[in-house]
């Protein structure tokens, strides 16, 4: 059982190793397009997970290692109750969420990147592969795999809304260049930036009790698939994103709102 003073010391290590790198790019003002800011960024990105992996490695006891690998390739406990989750809850909230801002504003659902991918079979493939590389494979062994082990014991507002954080502002610096997704949004304003945060956070909830209910990092890894595979193929406007941040906050809500509860329950 990996403990508090490990995922408190894996969380650190990953930060500042993300900002050290990435502090290269934005303290030289280079965009996304130059060759060391493209370098820094998979150094970054892939950190969570590479970290993860080398104190997993570490660790003396040979069972953890085998279970841990383990839950990487496998959806372990879940059901069909599982998987709806893990690949219908994202693409539902965010078409729900295009319709009740179509509903409340008039403003139309974008199905061009959908259409336009479908055209190009070959595309939508290695946009799949990129997806599922860059970002879930490259984070999830991390924030859902070896830092939710150091604290799953403990509650959801520890483990869901802590590793939510962390993961927000494991984020911080790629607002700072040109070019990246990030960058994108804070150059709209305030609002899309008060999304990722609220999203990221609310998320990071949802993911974490997916992957603890599952006994699985897979699940974890998918999941966030969906969230990067259904923000491509359907771009939200800003009103449509802050419904679908609320969305994420009421679910998250319940979760813990559940365990809290339960509790209860057990102590009555």
């Amino acid at each position: 059982m990996q403990n508090k003073k490990s995922g408190v010391m894996y969380a650190a290590i990953t930060l500042i190793w993300t900002w050290g790198v990435l502090a290269v790019p934005v303290i030289g003002g280079l965009d996304f397009a130059n060759h060391i800011t493209q370098i820094a960024y998979v150094l970054a990105g892939a950190s969570p997970s590479i970290i993860a992996l080398i104190f997993v490695f570490c660790s003396r006891d040979r069972d953890y290692k085998l279970s841990f690998l383990k839950r990487i390739v496998s959806l372990g406990s879940a059901r069909i109750k599982g998987l709806a989750v893990i690949f219908l809850l994202v693409p539902t909230v965010t078409v729900l969420s295009a319709y009740i801002n179509l509903f409340l504003t008039s403003t139309s659902v974008d199905w061009s990147v959908l259409v336009a991918y479908l055209h190009t079979p070959l595309s939508l493939i290695a946009f799949v592969v990129f997806t599922f590389i860059f970002g879930p494979l490259a984070e999830e062994i991390g924030w859902r795999g070896y830092l939710l082990d150091c604290f799953k014991q403990r509650s959801p507002l520890v483990y869901g809304v802590g590793i939510g954080l962390i993961w927000t502002i494991w984020h911080l610096p790629m607002f700072l260049i040109a070019g990246t997704y990030q960058n994108g949004l804070l150059a709209q304003g305030f609002f899309p930036v008060l999304c990722f945060v609220l999203s990221t956070t609310a998320l990071g909830v949802i993911i974490a009790e997916t992957a603890k209910y599952c006994n699985s990092i897979l699940a974890a890894i998918i999941f966030h698939f969906m969230i990067n595979f259904t923000g491509e193929l359907i771009p939200l406007s800003i009103s449509a994103e802050l419904v679908k941040s609320a969305i994420y906050i009421i679910i998250a809500a319940v979760i813990i709102c559940r365990y809290y509860n339960s509790k209860k329950l057990i102590k009555s």
